[in-house]
């Protein structure tokens, strides 16, 4: 299914999920607030299965024009960005005050904007380089993106600041939904990536 009939679905559940995670930041209740997040998650993913997943059961070589690569970066910037608009919005509505809130914002969202460059260098038609080495790159690009971000996570988990009592309570709630949404975008890109290098050639 093309992206751009899923994202009316997904800008309602981002606009819905930034103004219930103010309301939750700002009577400090963090069920709420990860459910919230988790509207967000839950359809960007769904948004993921159903761009990715006809590619997974049929490996169809044709896709190798990477439009499915470009829908992939577009729902890892919405992703970013979504994180962006909700540090900002919950630590300036709320009252929540965290001194480093408008800096993880915005490198959010520089990243938000980044992977849409990024991927419109490689993936463009007549670009610089062919599909198969655009290809090569992007996922080099997507696997650092894994790495990185499950990192910063783990480090998070491992680090106990999940159950801190002070003001940056609620930016964790947004790094864990954020980073897994991203990774787990990512690993549908790798998973879509392979699935096609091994995909069998389309008889004519």
């Amino acid at each position: 299914m093309p992206l751009r009939r899923m994202l009316p679905a997904i800008i309602i559940a981002f606009a819905l999920s930034i103004f219930v995670c103010v309301l939750a930041a700002t009577r400090h209740a963090g069920v709420p607030m990860a459910l919230a997040a988790g509207l967000f998650s839950v359809q960007v993913l769904i948004a993921v299965l159903r761009t990715n997943g006809p590619f997974w059961r049929t490996g169809d070589a044709q896709a190798l024009d990477l439009d499915w690569a470009w829908d992939n970066t577009v729902l890892a910037a919405i992703a970013y960005a979504w994180g962006a608009i909700a540090m900002f919005a919950v630590y300036s509505l709320s009252g929540l005050y965290w001194r480093h809130w408008w800096q993880y914002g915005a490198g959010m969202a520089l990243l938000a904007l980044a992977a849409l460059v990024c991927a419109n260098y490689l993936t463009r038609r007549g670009g610089q380089y062919d599909a198969a080495k655009a290809n090569n790159i992007l996922m080099g690009v997507t696997a650092a993106q894994v790495i990185a971000v499950g990192g910063g996570l783990i480090y998070l988990v491992a680090s106990g600041t999940l159950h801190t009592r002070k003001p940056d309570w609620a930016a964790n709630y947004v790094f864990i939904a954020g980073g897994c949404t991203v990774i787990l975008i990512s690993l549908a890109s790798l998973l879509t990536s392979y699935r096609l290098r091994v995909a069998p050639p389309v008889s004519t």
